[in-house]
């Protein structure tokens, strides 16, 4: 006999692994479409365009937001607003988690970025007898600073901001800078997107069990923190 909770249960895993199978099948997709991708973007090129993905590009990097992200904190911790001030250590915290793990990937897998004479393919540590692993042109996959920028803003929009949608764009602009300059593939962009939206969702997940909502005051220590006697700040 199946009870009602367990039948509920079932069928959140069976989604969940269905949706797991889409991700997979759309990153597998994604390597399909790179030689097409590059086509397209190098069509839109202009000095506009330059100039807007040199400031993403720039932005975009790990360093770059995460002080900015540390400063703002930073400043809403001075003046108060503790909501403001860990919504955005959460988003730090996503954006490094993902940034450890892209980077890990990306030095293992020695793919060679797309502006580099060199055949595409996944090379790992070695090429032709010498180590390539920390060389930046065999860093491609997947991307970093997309990864790093979709969780940074992703936070925002799982914690249901009311325009956090805005804030969680960035990511996705700074993964078509990405192509754009030729630092990176399509399938590099599409896996470091999933990549970061997952550590977002987590981060987010992980601070929304320490904390609740309570009106305008931010949150407030949840019940596991007052279990554990822990906070954030």
């Amino acid at each position: 006999m199946v009870f009602p909770s367990q039948s509920s249960k079932n069928r959140k895993t069976a989604v969940k692994c269905l949706l797991a199978l889409l991700l997979v099948l759309l990153c597998l997709a994604s390597f399909l479409a790179d030689n097409a991708i590059a086509a397209d973007f190098k069509l839109l090129h202009s000095w506009f365009l330059d100039d807007l993905a040199a400031v993403l590009n720039r932005i975009g990097d790990w360093p770059i937001h995460t002080m900015l992200g540390l400063s703002v904190a930073g400043v809403a911790w001075c003046v108060h607003r503790k909501k403001l001030t860990r919504l955005l250590l959460t988003m730090v915290l996503a954006s490094t988690l993902a940034g450890i793990t892209v980077n890990v990937v990306r030095f293992s897998a020695g793919r060679p970025r797309p502006s580099t004479q060199v055949q595409d393919g996944f090379y790992g540590w070695q090429k032709d007898g010498k180590w390539i692993i920390g060389q930046q042109k065999y860093q491609s996959f997947p991307s970093a600073h997309t990864a790093t920028a979709v969780a940074f803003g992703g936070v925002a929009l799982f914690a249901g901001l009311r325009y956090g949608w805005l804030i969680a764009l960035f990511g996705p602009l700074v993964g078509c800078a990405r192509i754009y300059s030729g630092a990176h593939h399509f399938s590099d962009v599409v896996v470091a997107t999933l990549i970061g939206l997952l550590f977002s969702r987590w981060a987010w997940k992980f601070a929304e069990r320490r904390w609740r909502l309570k009106g305008d005051a931010g949150f407030q220590p949840g019940l596991a923190a007052d279990r554990s006697a822990r906070v954030l700040i």
